[in-house]
C-alpha cells in the first residue's frame, strides 16, 4: 500500500484490471479530461501497451487509487528534450492536501532524470483552480488554444503552460 506522499508509477501497468482506473474517471468524471469513457473503452491491448509505455503516477489513500498523473515523453530527436503532463487527476475529496504536489514532484524528478528540460501541459481556461496550481508550481502560460476542448455542450479554451527544469 503506498501513502498519497510516495505516489506508484508502475502499479497501474502492473495491476490486473489496469484498463479500469483511467476508463473508470473517464466515465464518472468526464469533465476532467479530454477523453471520454468509450475512447478507452475500444482500446487494443497494442493500443493500451502504448499508453502504458509511457509512466503514469497514481496516488494510493487505504489502498485506493486516489490521484493519478501521466508523463508523455517526446520522441522526435529535436523534441526529445520535451514532455506532457497529460491525465491528471486527483479525487475531489483529497485535493488541497498536497497528492498533486507529491505527484507532481514525482513526475518531475522522473522526467529531469529522463533528460526532459521542459514540462509542457494544456489545461481547460476555465479550470482557475489547476491553473493557480501549476502557476504555484512554476507553470507559466505561454499560449491559447481557442475552442480546444469541446465537448458536453460546451466550447472552452485551453491554455498552454510550460515549466523549464532546472539541471541540477
Amino acid at each position: 500500500m503506498h501513502s498519497p506522499s510516495s505516489p506508484n508509477r508502475d502499479h497501474l501497468s502492473r495491476h490486473p484490471d489496469r484498463r479500469a482506473f483511467p476508463s473508470k474517471l473517464t466515465r464518472h468524471k468526464p469533465f476532467s479530461f479530454a477523453s471520454v469513457f468509450d475512447d478507452w473503452l475500444h482500446l487494443s491491448d497494442r493500443e493500451w501497451r502504448e499508453h502504458l509505455d509511457q509512466p503514469v503516477f497514481v496516488a494510493f489513500l487505504n489502498g485506493q487509487p486516489v490521484g493519478m498523473m501521466g508523463l508523455k515523453f517526446e520522441r522526435a530527436r529535436k523534441m526529445v528534450h520535451r514532455a506532457k503532463l497529460v491525465s491528471v487527476y486527483v479525487r475531489k475529496g483529497e485535493r488541497g492536501t498536497g497528492i498533486a504536489a507529491n505527484l507532481l514532484h514525482n513526475v518531475t524528478e522522473h522526467a529531469r532524470d529522463h533528460g526532459v528540460l521542459q514540462l509542457e501541459l494544456a489545461v481547460n481556461a476555465e479550470n482557475s483552480a489547476a491553473i493557480r496550481f501549476y502557476q504555484r508550481h512554476g507553470f507559466v502560460e505561454v499560449g491559447r488554444i481557442p475552442n480546444g476542448c469541446l465537448g458536453h455542450g460546451t466550447e472552452n479554451d485551453e491554455l498552454i503552460m510550460v515549466l523549464r527544469l532546472n539541471n541540477r
